[in-house]
């Protein structure tokens, strides 16, 4: 990888906070977006004839291309486009999708509009953290992922009473237009900030990186590269699942009151807040006090998912704040891997390759989301009546995809080794036919 000279990053030093703040909102922004049909359900199933059913069909067509739209920018945009531009095209998809709802009251238009902002939505996050690394160097990019991620948290908790506010007082379909008029303001401000930053592909110090692209069964088989998308995976199991199995399981497995489960939530993402950004800024400071990678990522990820695998299984045969504890840490401890494994590609990955890696890996496990959900309603339901006993079983199967995970990160992820053998791999003579194999 190419490194810019101390003046560049110096003079860079402004603007990539700058775009890091940028980055957080986009975040924001992207979590007010999905709040704001989920506060509006009671409203817009009166106003429309809605059944639930109906309401839950629509909700899930948000997911219709989620993860293919991502994988696909991920393989053959990214990397070819400077992300400043994908990320204002993104923006625009997600306003642009948002204020039709506004004006129309045909059901046809709603699901349209959910399906183009799922698809709008999909490559979000790895861009985002994509464009997030051309601004910091290798091993000073824990802690920016981090804030970026926390876009994801404020979203959550401003959301919430923001746009209840808004709805309540103006109407459910003011709130969908609020979202979209928040979409052009922010496309506004990243206009003048949004850039490709000294450590991009783009960047002039990086200009020599495309001849150093590596063959795809090269850059795709190596071990480190497996491990990431089997951890990430199986993280996104259950983060993927959070919004939608979190407060059953709290209510009717664990026997909560449903008016205490609204805090409760609160609080895990209260939680998850300083967790993410601590963890990030204490690899990150191993990391440059000279810890290996393979500790501050690899060994990070396995422990955040083996912490999260045995909290789940404790929470299912403890009581009290024990219980809420080990809760906490199942459902937050997971995101750690959110950070660590887009900084574990970025390490190891050509400039020019970069972003396709994390883009289509981050993109593509939100598939683990629908399969986590749906085999989860199917645990439960096998249980019958007995609601405690389902959600037991499927919080026991849940942990054990999360041990998978951190199995997987401690035998798999040596982004070291990777790093030294990608560098012989660019030293060997190109063949005709490694350099048709180079990665889309």
């Amino acid at each position: 990888m190419t490194t810019p000279t101390d003046a560049t990053t110096g003079s860079a030093g402004g603007r990539a906070i700058a775009v890091l703040v940028m980055l957080f909102l986009f975040q924001t922004l992207n979590f007010f977006d999905k709040l704001v049909f989920g506060l509006s359900a009671v409203p817009m199933m009166k106003e429309l004839g809605l059944s639930p059913k109906d309401f839950g069909l629509i909700g899930s067509s948000f997911f219709l291309l989620f993860s293919l739209s991502g994988m696909a920018v991920g393989m053959f945009v990214v990397g070819r486009f400077p992300v400043k531009w994908l990320l204002l095209i993104m923006a625009g998809i997600w306003s642009a999708t948002q204020l039709p709802i506004f004006f129309s009251s045909s059901i046809t238009v709603l699901v349209i509009c959910r399906i183009i902002l799922g698809a709008g939505e999909g490559p979000g996050l790895p861009t985002a953290l994509h464009a997030c690394y051309n601004w910091f160097p290798q091993d000073r990019r824990s802690v920016p992922s981090a804030v970026v991620l926390q876009g994801i948290s404020v979203g959550l908790l401003a959301g919430g009473p923001i746009l209840t506010y808004v709805i309540v007082n103006y109407g459910w379909r003011t709130g969908f237009l609020f979202c979209g008029l928040l979409g052009l303001a922010w496309m506004v401000g990243w206009f003048f900030v949004g850039g490709e930053g000294p450590y991009s592909a783009h960047a002039p110090e990086a200009a020599t990186a495309k001849d150093k692209a590596l063959p795809a069964r090269v850059l795709w088989g190596d071990a480190t590269v497996i491990g990431v998308i089997i951890m990430s995976t199986a993280s996104y199991w259950i983060v993927g699942m959070s919004a939608t199995w979190l407060p059953p399981y709290l209510q009717l497995g664990l026997g909560y009151k449903q008016v205490d489960v609204g805090w409760i939530i609160s609080a895990i993402y209260l939680f998850q807040s300083p967790l993410l950004l601590g963890g990030s800024w204490l690899t990150q400071f191993l990391q440059r006090r000279g810890v290996s990678l393979r500790a501050c990522l690899g060994h990070a990820s396995g422990l955040a998912l083996l912490a999260a695998g045995c909290a789940l299984l404790l929470s299912i045969v403890t009581t009290g704040p024990l219980q809420l504890a080990c809760v906490a840490i199942a459902f937050a401890a997971p995101s750690l891997t959110t950070i660590f494994g887009p900084v574990a590609l970025g390490a190891i990955a050509p400039a020019v390759q970069r972003g396709r890696l994390i883009v289509v890996i981050y993109s593509g496990n939100a598939a683990s989301a629908l399969i986590s959900n749906a085999l989860t309603g199917w645990i439960v339901g096998e249980a019958g009546p007995n609601a405690p006993l389902g959600y037991a079983h499927a919080m026991t199967f849940t942990a054990g995809v999360l041990i998978v995970g951190a199995l997987s990160a401690f035998a798999l992820i040596f982004p070291e080794r990777t790093i030294a053998r990608f560098a012989r791999t660019a030293q060997e003579p190109a063949s005709p036919s490694a350099v048709a194999a180079v990665s889309t």
